[in-house]
């Protein structure tokens, strides 16, 4: 994971020293860029209730929905989930538009996005109000 500037890859992240995180499949070379010891991170071994921040790794959309269904109600009201996908995996169903669709199906929304060392992702938060149908009269 490139550093192309001097902030660390934990802090460009979103996460914070003392935050509950919970990391799903982390390739190494991504745990060493965000090195969560040295940023101070509290990490859990499964995802539990008040969880603050999450970074997922997958590869199949069944495994997303499955995954966001479960984490939006253990996510803390101000936490935030990454999710990551390989860019150049032809086993892999995943690209941004099928996230984005499975994520707003869960009620997520998108907050950012990154690339890294043949990653893609997107920062999800979950919706604070249902997605309202606009009326054309």
């Amino acid at each position: 994971m490139e550093q192309r500037s001097g902030t660390p890859m934990a802090t460009r992240l979103g996460f914070k020293p003392g935050m509950r995180v919970w990391f799903h499949d982390m390739p190494q070379a991504v745990r060493d860029a965000i090195a969560p010891e040295r940023a101070a991170l509290e990490e859990l071994g499964c995802a539990t209730d008040g969880v603050q921040g999450v970074h997922l790794f997958t590869s199949r959309r069944d495994h997303l929905e499955r995954e966001l269904g479960a984490l939006r109600g253990l996510l803390a009201s101000n936490g935030f989930c990454w999710v990551s996908w390989p860019e150049q995996d032809e086993a892999s169903d995943l690209a941004r538009g099928t996230v984005a669709d499975v994520a707003a199906a869960q009620g997520w929304e998108e907050r950012d996005r990154c690339a890294f060392q043949g990653w893609s992702g997107v920062k999800l938060t979950p919706c604070t109000a249902p997605n309202a149908v606009k009326s054309t009269t």
